[in-house]
């Protein structure tokens, strides 16, 4: 049989079409097509004098695309662009370096704040990202910062006393022996370099008194955990152990189009609900018609919040495995439900008739939120000498404690919808919308850990990943659905 003819040293007689490289259905097609339909001129002003600079599409095309097909680190971004076709056919064979690459990704927030957008408004065009159903979730993404340089403000501070405590042992040091080598050489004899392990502990010092001073304007407690490496970063719980991270927030509809994307230095979500919420009014002008959410985004002040904005919220104040039963310390004591509240005399009835009065207020004070809540109790003695108050209270000499603040109303209404059968439906969808765009974007993108640093550059990073993300989706949309842009004006 015949061998075809190899030769690596074969010319062209006509210079090859740069579009011939890619196939026609290839998905970049479609990609960089949406890319062109961007408007980029909210990027860095282009400067006459020198070099002319890069085009924003071009270099939002190898950076999505990269985000989008796991390829995340600049370096790794230029390696590409020198041998992989669909890169170098994404940046008509131009060659950013990685430091402009990153620069470009680091330094254009507001600019990929509106790419974002502009994203969202082109799947728009096509008939999705509705808004009839949006879900949210947050997950704890490891920060760029090893473990080992996490410590207590407190331990910081000793920290840099036994840096500064070597700093001047080494400066005693380098002096005696600049003497004796003056004393043998002459003061001629040229030595006045700082030696390497004094600039490196001078920098350490630097960076640690760095730390303390944002400590101090952050307001953290002595015991609270700070990077040397990222300050913004938080010592965050994950499954079974604690790593420094950011809690990235998404919002999508249920095409899994991202609506929303930020990302929190707290590792809680019950301050994200309302944030979500404004952030979509911004981007799309309007608001969700219905919400779900897991127990992080719960809270009375949230629910009064999204009935205020006539949002039917589906968001239930225990795990799903928990939803419609009764969490007690106790399975013997009584939940609270057994208690019934009279609204124009404030205050409850026992299961035995007793009457339960207001006798205080009092604040109940988290980390990262507050309520005030009225106390309610029987008068002093008569649990003591109730048949039932085995039942109801370990504490017979104060008697059973009940306390209501001014959300319990939205509380009882969200427990009453999300314990029915359509409640429990509609909350079910959450897990077909936001979790497995989670999981996308850490599986297919590689997404496990933020590769820049502090908190504008990590939300910067974090909108890429999800504009990527949006991208795919509208790809696939027109791709195996048939949908079609409109015509480009």
């Amino acid at each position: 049989m015949p061998l075809r003819p190899y030769d690596q040293k074969q010319e062209f007689l006509l210079p090859p079409s740069l579009n011939e490289w890619v196939r026609h259905d290839h998905p970049a097609r479609v990609f960089s097509e949406t890319v062109d339909r961007l408007d980029t001129t909210k990027f860095r002003e282009p400067k006459y004098e020198g070099r002319p600079a890069y085009h924003p599409k071009m270099m939002l095309k190898v950076l999505l695309w990269g985000y989008a097909t796991g390829v995340r680190s600049s370096r790794k971004i230029e390696e590409r662009l020198q041998q992989d076709v669909v890169f170098m056919w994404l940046a008509g064979l131009e060659k950013p370096d990685f430091r402009t690459l990153c620069l470009f990704r680091s330094t254009n927030k507001d600019a990929i704040e509106g790419v974002f957008a502009d994203v969202i408004t082109i799947a728009q065009s096509i008939g999705m990202a509705n808004l009839g159903l949006v879900a949210i979730d947050g997950s704890k993404i490891q920060a760029n910062s090893g473990i080992d340089s996490f410590k207590t403000v407190e331990d910081w501070r000793q920290t840099l006393k036994k840096a500064k405590g070597e700093a001047r042992r080494l400066i005693a040091e380098a002096e005696q022996i600049d003497k004796e080598e003056n004393d043998r050489y002459g003061e001629e004899a040229r030595g006045n370099e700082l030696p390497q392990a004094i600039e490196k502990t001078r920098d350490r010092i630097q960076k640690i008194e760095e730390l303390l001073a944002q400590a101090k304007e952050l307001g953290k407690e002595e015991k609270a955990r700070m990077s040397l490496t990222d300050q913004e970063a938080s010592f965050m719980h994950k499954r079974a152990t604690s790593i420094p991270a950011y809690n990235a927030q998404l919002a999508v509809t249920e095409d899994q189009i991202i609506i929303h994307a930020d990302v929190t230095t707290e590792p809680v979500d019950v301050n994200q609900t309302k944030q979500a919420v404004e952030a979509i009014r911004v981007y799309i002008g309007e608001t969700p018609i219905i919400l779900v959410a897991d127990t992080g985004y719960s809270g009375g002040e949230n629910l009064k919040y999204l009935e205020d904005n006539d949002i039917d919220a589906y968001i239930p104040a225990t795990g799903e495995r928990n939803i419609g039963k009764t969490k007690r310390p106790r399975a013997q004591l009584y939940g609270k439900e057994a208690f019934t509240y009279y609204e124009q005399e404030d205050c409850y009835s026992c299961p035995q008739g007793e009457t339960l009065s207001s006798v205080a207020k009092t604040r109940f004070k988290g980390k990262y939120s507050s309520r005030m809540a009225t106390v309610y109790r029987t008068k002093r003695g008569l649990c003591a000498a109730c048949p039932r108050s085995e039942q109801c209270t370990p504490n017979k000499k104060l008697g059973r404690a009940i306390t209501r603040d001014g959300y319990e109303v939205y509380r009882e209404r969200m427990k009453e919808k999300i314990t029915s059968v359509e409640g429990r439906a509609m909350y079910g969808k959450r897990k077909c919308m936001v979790e497995p765009v989670i999981g996308q974007i850490k599986t297919r993108s590689g997404f496990c850990q933020f590769l820049l640093r502090g908190l504008k550059k990590v939300r910067i990073e974090w909108k890429i990943a999800a504009t990527a993300h949006n991208l795919l989706k509208i790809i696939r949309a027109i791709t195996k659905e048939n949908k079609m842009f409109p015509a480009m004006s």
